[in-house]
């Protein structure tokens, strides 16, 4: 791969905005504080995220406001641009990944109780596991256990269908789907006030919560590029209750059962307007994630203007939510993801 080629071919995808649009978030590098007042000491305390803050002070507001440009100019009546690049240099692999693939490729279906999977999903381990094989075979035996467990059957079908079916079951809590023009990879903006702990008690409503995660990350992981760069989650949780959303018990079942077997590398986890009750709620799921996914939290962020909403949910909340269903269904991401994995061949 060439790193040059790579990145001019990052800037050459980047969607075309209107630059009005783009600044209309009145943010600069001074808006994002993190390590600022008493819950945010707590969450320092509580997540042991002091290393990293200053990093994240200077470039999280500017995430923000490349995130929210796309959909500032889709409420002012925009075309909805693809949020997926379907150019050739995002399906390219280095040596070392494909030898570290076929090696994964070879052991995974030497196991005569694992289903044989894509190329594309060996090349995904090979870039999140490296040359962890072992590693590589565990996930994919637990993902096969999540998949017969949950009734997901890896298919473009019922993707559409699960990812319609979660969005709806939390309609407050989606906000956006977009790609981070930042890092290279590809954005989930959520309000954690909107995450029903009800809808989640019943046996359907939790079926539909772990289908509907693993069908956001294969949108929000359509190719080896995006793969290799990490997603980012950015959410907002002022107004979070750990009565009313979600409770100790639900995050570290999720992230035990979801976050700790899926293969994805993580661009950063920034979470604004934290209370005291949702920074403890992180703590307890670190200790069940990989650390190359709990190093990355960024708890007690800070935006001077007030609640991310305000930015996603334009005109209204019923539309903001269908143009984010819209955007993982249809406009190339998860659909992308199916297309590349037919296509993809590792010899």
């Amino acid at each position: 791969m060439n790193p040059e080629r790579d990145a001019a071919g990052a800037a050459e995808a980047t969607p075309i905005r209107d630059r009005e649009d783009h600044d209309e978030i009145p943010v600069n590098n001074d808006d994002v504080a993190v390590g600022d007042g008493p819950e945010v000491e707590a969450a320092d305390r509580a997540v042991e995220d002091d290393q990293g803050n200053q990093h994240h002070q200077d470039q999280g507001a500017e995430d923000e406001n490349d995130v929210a440009g796309d959909d500032q100019a889709a409420a002012r009546g925009h075309p909805i641009m693809p949020v997926v690049a379907d150019e050739a240099w995002t399906m390219e692999i280095t040596d070392q990944e494909r030898q570290w693939a076929c090696t994964i490729k070879t052991a995974i279906e030497s196991c005569p109780d694992l289903d044989k999977l894509s190329d594309f999903e060996y090349c995904q381990f090979a870039i999140v596991d490296q040359d962890n094989v072992e590693g590589a075979v565990d996930r994919a035996t637990s993902l096969q256990g999540l998949c017969q467990e949950y009734d997901i059957y890896n298919s473009l079908e019922d993707a559409m269908t699960r990812l319609d079916q979660f969005v709806k079951l939390l309609p407050e809590m989606f906000l956006s789907f977009t790609s981070n023009h930042r890092s290279g990879g590809y954005a989930i903006v959520t309000d954690m006030k909107g995450y029903d702990q009800k809808a989640l008690k019943t046996e359907k409503g939790w079926k539909t919560h772990i289908a509907g995660l693993y069908y956001l990350f294969h949108a929000l992981n359509p190719d080896f590029h995006s793969i290799r760069h990490g997603i980012t989650i950015v959410q907002e949780c002022e107004g979070y209750s750990i009565l009313a959303n979600v409770d100790f018990k639900t995050a570290r079942t999720t992230s035990a059962e979801f976050y700790s077997v899926y293969p994805f590398n993580t661009h950063e986890l920034k979470y604004y307007h934290t209370n005291m009750f949702f920074n403890m709620t992180m703590s307890s799921c670190k200790a069940v994630l990989p650390k190359s996914v709990s190093s990355k939290f960024h708890v007690g962020c800070f935006f001077p203007p007030g609640r991310l909403d305000r930015f996603y949910n334009i005109p209204d909340p019923q539309t903001a939510m269908e143009r984010t269903i819209m955007r993982m269904q249809h406009r190339s991401s998860v659909r992308r993801r199916y297309e590349n994995g037919a296509q993809f061949q590792l010899s």
